[in-house]
């Protein structure tokens, strides 16, 4: 396991699984990838952005609608990373928080180059 972290914001982020965990290629069809990662998580997804390189996920627990979390993935890499954003906030957003957190911690640019992530953890 990975852990990446970011300055200023000090925004974290761990890889979880990946697509060999998946028994899947990272060329695989995204849809499929990212359907198996949220089955296995007993997730959905509320919210997706698509990029050339990376995928933001915003996946929350079925019924709670306090329990999104962050991910991205890594479509060169075929790695899934859960982000931790340095906001005190623990068990998750709302449906409503999660677009200004994707706007106060800049996600869509990790999201676009997730290359980043995997840099920062050498």
């Amino acid at each position: 396991m990975h852990i990446a972290a970011f300055t200023p914001s000090a925004l974290a982020a761990t890889t979880v699984l990946n697509t060999n965990d998946l028994n899947l290629r990272p060329q695989y069809d995204l849809c499929d990838v990212v359907s198996r990662f949220v089955t296995i998580g007993e997730g959905v997804v509320a919210h997706w952005v698509e990029f050339a390189r990376g995928v933001l996920l915003f996946v929350m627990a079925p019924g709670d609608p306090r329990s999104g979390e962050f991910y991205i993935f890594d479509r060169k890499r075929g790695a899934f990373w859960l982000l931790s954003l340095p906001d005190s906030v623990y068990g998750g957003y709302s449906v409503t928080e999660m677009r200004q957190k994707i706007r106060e911690f800049r996600l869509l640019d990790l999201a676009e180059n997730p290359a980043r992530l995997a840099a920062s953890t050498h």
